[in-house]
């Protein structure tokens, strides 16, 4: 006799036990692989599906950052331009700079020159004209100073 649960059973129905349990080994064991197969594959589906959208959402995210490197390539293509443009820019400026520095003294130069001409034209119309006052006798009394126009009209 068999004790299954305090409960005392005969031969045949050990037999018919053992025959169900070596039914549910030999079914309930393929049974449940299969039923776990099929979660399974749902869940590889499920599964596949959400990396098929992460591998299109991590194409879509690489195809922006090479656009975004090239977009800041040019930018620092055009900033190194610039910087360069400014350089020289900066050069030309030092040299007008030094050019107008150059011909302000270029101009207090021929001030100066230009003051000491005056004095000496004043220098000069002074000494003429003292010249002049010495070297004209004084006019004779009865003779006329004729000009070159008047001398023509009496010929």
């Amino acid at each position: 006799m068999i004790t299954v649960k305090g409960t005392v059973l005969k031969k045949s129905t050990k037999s018919k036990i053992m025959n169900i349990l070596s039914m549910k080994k030999k079914y309930l064991l393929p049974f449940f692989v299969f039923s776990i197969l099929i979660h399974d594959a749902g869940c590889v589906c499920a599964t596949h599906k959400e990396l098929s959208a992460r591998n299109e959402e991590i194409k879509s995210v690489r195809l922006d950052l090479q656009l975004k490197e090239k977009t800041i390539d040019g930018l620092l293509d055009r900033l190194s331009l610039k910087d360069q443009e400014i350089g020289r820019l900066t050069d030309e400026l030092h040299a007008a700079k030094m050019t107008i520095e150059d011909l302000k003294s270029d101009i207090e130069k021929l001030r100066e020159v230009d003051v000491q001409m005056e004095e000496k034209k004043k220098e000069v119309d002074t000494g003429i004209e003292e010249t002049i006052s010495v070297s004209v006798p004084e006019a004779t009394p009865g003779i006329e100073p004729t000009t070159y126009g008047e001398e023509s009209k009496t010929e």
